[in-house]
């Protein structure tokens, strides 16, 4: 059964850019959304405060591999809480995935859509470049040994 927050008909499974990757299995049209939001259901929003709490309990392989597939927007840490973490990076010019395509609305501005149609079996991928830049999230990664978000999508830009 598919985590309710994801919205279209997918699997996760190895990934040629990293890891693992959440891949279409059926087509899908251009502005659909693909993953909801809802803080408490898909996501867990943290301040530096709650994130480093959250951290204390794991052990260090657990924290990098929870700083490693969280993502910063406005002025928090996002923990995706489903498959959702599986997304991954592309350039701009290969993202596939992201706000709505024709902006807010339709868009919601926090939730993901697809930019383009996507083919069956092709990968769903986002530019992490985009996302926001917390100094205090970035220094905590460097403390970590994790790859933030934003180091992986602006290294690979």
């Amino acid at each position: 059964k598919r985590p309710r927050s994801m919205q279209v008909p997918y699997e996760i499974k190895p990934s040629s850019i990293s890891g693992h990757g959440v891949f279409a299995t059926a087509p899908i049209a251009r502005g659909a959304l693909l993953w909801k939001y809802e803080e408490g259901q898909s996501v867990v929003e943290h301040d530096e405060e709650s994130l480093r709490a959250r951290l204390k309990a794991l052990s260090t392989a657990q924290a990098t591999e929870l700083l490693e597939h969280v993502y910063t927007w406005d002025r928090y840490v996002v923990e995706i809480l489903d498959d959702g973490k599986f997304w991954n990076h592309a350039r701009a010019e290969a993202q596939n995935t992201g706000n709505h395509p024709d902006g807010e609305p339709p868009g919601d501005g926090l939730s993901s859509y697809a930019l383009r149609d996507i083919a069956a079996g092709e990968e769903l991928l986002d530019d992490y470049s985009l996302y926001a830049s917390l100094d205090w999230f970035e220094a905590l990664c460097v403390e970590c040994g994790a790859a933030s978000c934003l180091s992986v999508g602006t290294s690979l830009a």
